[in-house]
């Protein structure tokens, strides 16, 4: 009986990690939960609002910390960054490929999904490099 409040424990602390979420995750949560964004295209319409928002926000780490860099590693930053764009748009081709044909209409919410997790995480993954390492 005395082990039930510990496990309740960590519950507390989701108000705090909600409080914590960045705004454009909120933004999206929010177009989610409203009538339209319950649909498979409003899902889709919202979660491009976000790609476009964390993209946005990919340019403005990148540039943030390609002006903190010695001339070396901006380079290499700089390389990595191009060889990760070609990675997208190389991405973007094979998720529109032959294959999603008979997967319903729902793999274009997937799909939109990966792209917004794989943009989060090169922003995350860019803030390393920055002064304050991530």
């Amino acid at each position: 009986m005395r082990a039930l409040p510990l496990l309740l424990l960590p519950l507390l602390s989701l108000p705090a990690l909600a409080a914590d979420q960045d705004p454009i995750d909120a933004a999206l949560d929010a177009c989610l939960a409203t009538p339209e964004g319950a649909s498979t295209p409003g899902m889709v319409d919202c979660t491009d609002e976000a790609i476009q928002a964390w993209d946005k926000r990919l340019n403005e780490v990148y540039k943030q910390v390609l002006a903190g860099l010695d001339p070396k590693s901006r380079e290499l930053v700089r390389s990595s960054q191009r060889r990760w764009v070609a990675f997208r748009e190389a991405e973007h081709e094979a998720m529109g490929g032959p294959w999603r044909q008979d997967r319903g209409t729902i793999i274009r919410v997937l799909t939109v999904n990966a792209d917004l997790s794989a943009i989060k995480e090169r922003v995350q993954e860019l803030r390393l490099y920055g002064p304050d390492g991530g």
